[in-house]
């Protein structure tokens, strides 16, 4: 993390856990992967699923700083209309985010997977409007003509539609965010007709959660 994600990190990790009280499983598969893109001297492809524009700091505000610490510098793959105005070009560069639709970043991805670098990326390239997940749009079969690299699905549920649309259900307790970490898995460079990124995320479970203490008390498992 660069020192900007890790004060933005640090700013809302307490109340977002509080907030939304999330239940976390398969925290030791982060740990695994970071361990395994040493071993196989590779890259490493964080995907999930989008249901709001907040994923990635939700994904990040339920990691220990040592875990973060272990996976190293975040770089997020957005859309273009991330970065459509200074403001918001000024802010996503300063939070590690790159527009996937330039060539060059393209390239420079593909180059960052063969050194080991970590890279975030929603594989349907959309905010969910109802909760249910969309069809994986190719990013990953691309990269992986280019090189191998290992990929790390999660899982968001438990929030239907977004934030959004759910923060009332949010707000009564009616709804808990579940954050679901799979296995990691090692894509070789090839021509992968069947691999779908989506789908990696579809078939990671919850596993025994993890609740942080300062759950409100009116929320409800």
């Amino acid at each position: 993390m660069n020192s900007f994600q890790f004060a933005v990190w640090a700013m809302v990790r307490q109340p977002y856990r509080w907030f939304l009280a999330p239940q976390v499983s398969g925290l030791e598969n982060v740990a695994k992967a970071a361990a395994k893109i040493k071993e196989e001297n590779k890259g490493l492809l964080l995907v999930a699923n989008h249901i709001s524009a907040w994923d990635p700091m939700f994904i990040c505000a339920v990691l220990e700083w040592n875990l973060l610490r272990d996976l190293g510098s975040v770089i997020f793959l957005g859309k273009r209309e991330l970065f459509d105005r200074p403001w918001k070009r000024w802010l996503m560069k300063h939070l590690g985010c790159v527009n996937i639709r330039e060539r060059a970043v393209v390239r420079g991805v593909i180059q960052g997977l063969r050194q080991g670098n970590v890279y975030f990326l929603f594989p349907e390239g959309c905010v969910s409007c109802d909760g249910r997940m969309g069809q994986d749009l190719g990013a990953v079969r691309f990269f992986a003509k280019h090189c191998s690299f290992v990929v790390l699905p999660i899982r968001l549920h438990g929030i239907w539609g977004g934030f959004r649309k759910d923060w009332r259900n949010i707000v009564a307790g009616r709804r808990r965010l579940r954050v679901a970490f799979g296995r990691p898995i090692l894509v070789e460079k090839g021509y992968h007709e069947h691999l779908d990124a989506m789908a990696l995320i579809r078939d990671v479970a919850s596993g025994p959660a993890s609740t942080p203490q300062w759950v409100p008390s009116w929320a409800t498992p």
